[in-house]
């Protein structure tokens, strides 16, 4: 494969800390080929290809040259080949063309007509093919599709909003209905949310309102996704989102479903949250990132994770609140591995993304119980497991915040993720079971103290805006003045503490109180001064007399660095601290027996402090190959194939997964020590 010379990068694009990756593993041949910006995105391109489109990988060519007399030695970045097609004179066979070209990021989204002048170099290469009908150019972040039309004089290329499924028939991208909507591979689906924000951000300017006509969409097309195939809306064909009366037409249907989808769940969204001050084109323009992909085919792994991408404008870092780093969400899941008997609680719940993965992991224990996989399951197993995590989230998944923007991002994402809501109310967790916002009596009756199996949540962490309102801070014992006996004991002196507490000491025992006395569970994150600083021995103290310490994580600041970068701040070092709240009948003892503690310090949690991978390495500093046994979708003559294949591929660094492991393995055996 050609490609172009540059700085290392990783398979996202990112360049590895020091130029030290030199190597990527070509998807297609499980060789090893020089990392260069153009190979990163040819097999990014590819990836897409196999993952969500379901191309056969034996009908697919990276670097194709040409054979045809006359043109040998001309070059395509890929070629997508007739499946069955005989063996010989391949360029008889190519239907498809791909033109990869690398280019700096851009602030705004462009229409076909801004991106004429690289389009051009893929209206070339699809004449060099005479049964060529469809193209596409990528610079890594903007797509553009075309299909060639024969007219009586010429042939001309046009511009379409998505290409149809393998096996397809080409004229299908004009049929009403659209083409045939695909499972996106998890970095697909996250980069057309990207781009949806992209547009509304950068394009029309929308700021921190950005997310609302995404959320009216979202909920649009997860409504659709719900009717028979006939009744459905939320599509696009052939050249409508570039004519002006297929933008008419376009977001007539839209308003009609999202008016439905309204009707449904109504209970998602909130004044404002809509259409209606988008025109017609900027309607098609989003819908034609959403519609060719079936989101209840995605995993819901994937799905909150591609969440992110176009949630990110709710948050604004103020009072130390920011998204938690996914995969610190996924270990502190999986270390208190809810089932599906559990009442779970988030008392700051953002845009939901611990409650989201917790409906990841009751999904996956679903399909485990019948004896099955996420990727080796079949559409009943998948369609009967997302039914029960469903019926789940709406018993059983609770979440909280006082922001109504983020109360319905953390809605969107359940919905998104677990194909129900939940609970998700609009309270000050600090005054709780007080309070005047929308949802205090609701809340007041879903989960009274004491009542919860499993409490998750990452709380504010801020040392310069503390909480000194005397209304919140008298109704904690952590929000009073501490006064340390002879004893090396603490006593609370009933007097609230006039400097204030900060956020998290807070929440922390909000967390306490509704966790269920005896075998209620609590995964807080903390800052690390919290658990360390002389001035705060009382909390500590505190912790061992009303739980159980079951586990203390030290967690590598590089992921949040990541996730706070959008907001100018620099995140605190930051612990998991995972507890048992004790029974009353445990409180009134003077001391409690000694017991094992899980501890860990992570050093590598997947990424560096610019967000770039990081790679398992040997210990001379090489990267290391393994060979992968996946489960591959290929799309045969409008059928749905599972193969399993073995792929050569790199590791993410990441210990938390393996911490997680560990914690599970020491809580199985009995939670004892070496």
């Amino acid at each position: 494969m050609n490609g172009e010379t540059g700085e290392p990068v990783d398979e996202n694009g990112g360049a590895e800390p020091g130029g030290g990756a030199d190597t990527l593993i070509d998807i297609l041949t499980g060789s090893a080929i020089r990392s260069s910006p153009k190979n990163t995105l040819v097999q990014k391109v590819l990836r897409q290809l196999v993952g969500s489109y379901g191309f056969d990988r034996a009908d697919i060519r990276a670097g194709y040259r040409l054979t045809t007399p006359g043109k040998r030695g001309r070059t395509v970045d890929i070629a997508i080949l007739r499946h069955g097609r005989e063996a010989v004179d391949e360029d008889k066979h190519v239907e498809r063309v791909i033109v990869c070209q690398r280019q700096k990021a851009r602030e705004k989204l462009r229409s076909p007509q801004e991106a004429a002048s690289d389009l051009r170099k893929l209206h070339a290469r699809l004449e060099w093919f005479p049964n060529c009908r469809l193209g596409m150019w990528t610079n890594g972040h903007e797509v553009f599709f075309v299909r060639v039309e024969d007219t009586t004089f010429q042939t001309r290329p046009i511009d379409i909003g998505a290409w149809p499924a393998p096996g397809e028939p080409t004229d299908a991208v004009l049929l009403e209905g659209g083409v045939t909507q695909v499972a996106a591979d998890p970095d697909d689906l996250e980069a057309a949310l990207g781009r949806c924000h992209q547009y509304l951000t950068r394009n029309l300017h929308l700021g921190q309102d950005a997310f609302k006509p995404l959320g009216a969409l979202l909920l649009s097309k997860l409504y659709d996704e719900t009717r028979p195939d006939g009744d459905r809306r939320f599509w696009i064909r052939g050249s409508e989102p570039f004519e002006a009366d297929g933008q008419a037409d376009i977001q007539r249907r839209v308003a009609e479903c999202f008016d439905d989808a309204n009707r449904w769940q109504s209970d998602v969204l909130r004044h404002g949250w809509d259409l209606g001050h988008l025109e017609a084109p900027q309607v098609a323009r989003l819908v034609t990132e959403l519609a060719r992909y079936s989101l209840a085919d995605s995993l819901p792994r994937a799905r909150t994770a591609a969440f992110r991408s176009g949630v990110r404008s709710t948050m604004d870092g103020k009072e130390g609140r920011y998204p938690t780093p996914l995969n610190v969400a996924e270990m502190a899941v999986a270390m208190l591995d809810p089932d599906s008997t559990d009442r779970v609680m988030d008392g700051s719940c953002g845009t939901g993304a611990f409650l989201a993965m917790a409906a990841a992991r009751v999904f996956e224990k679903h399909l485990a119980r019948a004896e099955t996989t996420p990727h080796a399951a079949t559409p009943g197993q998948l369609a009967d497991a997302q039914a029960r995590t469903a019926r789940w989230a709406g018993d059983r998944v609770f979440g909280c915040d006082m922001d109504p923007a983020l109360v319905v991002a953390a809605r969107l994402n359940l919905l998104l993720t677990a194909g129900h809501p939940g609970n998700v109310f609009r309270i000050d967790a600090r005054t709780f079971p007080d309070g005047e916002l929308d949802d205090q009596a609701r809340a007041r009756d879903a989960v009274p103290d004491g009542s919860i199996d499993i409490v998750i949540t990452n709380p504010w962490f801020s040392a310069k805006e503390l909480i000194d309102d005397e209304s919140i801070l008298r109704r904690y014992d952590l929000g009073k003045v501490w006064t340390r006996t002879d004893e090396g004991h603490f006593v609370n002196s009933g007097t609230v503490n006039p400097a204030g507490v900060p956020p998290e000491v807070v929440f922390l025992e909000r967390a306490w109180r509704w966790a269920k006395p005896g075998d209620g569970r609590i995964a807080i994150l903390l800052p690390d001064g919290l658990l360390g600083n002389p001035g705060d021995e009382y909390v500590r103290w505190w912790i061992l007399r009303h739980c159980e310490v079951l586990a203390s994580i030290d967690l590598p600041v590089d992921p949040f660095k990541v996730t706070l970068k959008d907001y100018r701040l620099t995140p605190a070092l930051p612990s998991l601290l995972v507890l048992r709240r004790r029974s009353d009948d445990e409180l009134v003892r003077a001391a409690h027996p000694d017991y094992w503690v899980f501890m860990a310090a992570v050093r590598r949690a997947g990424v560096n402090s610019r967000g770039k991978l990081l790679f398992e390495r040997a210990p001379d500093g090489e990267e290391l190959i393994f060979e992968d046994e996946v489960v591959e979708r290929v799309r045969i003559r409008g059928r749905v194939e599972s193969r399993i294949v073995r792929r050569q591929r790199r590791h993410v660094d990441d210990e938390l997964p393996v911490v997680a492991g560990r914690y599970r393995a020491f809580v199985e055996g009995g939670r004892r020590g070496p």
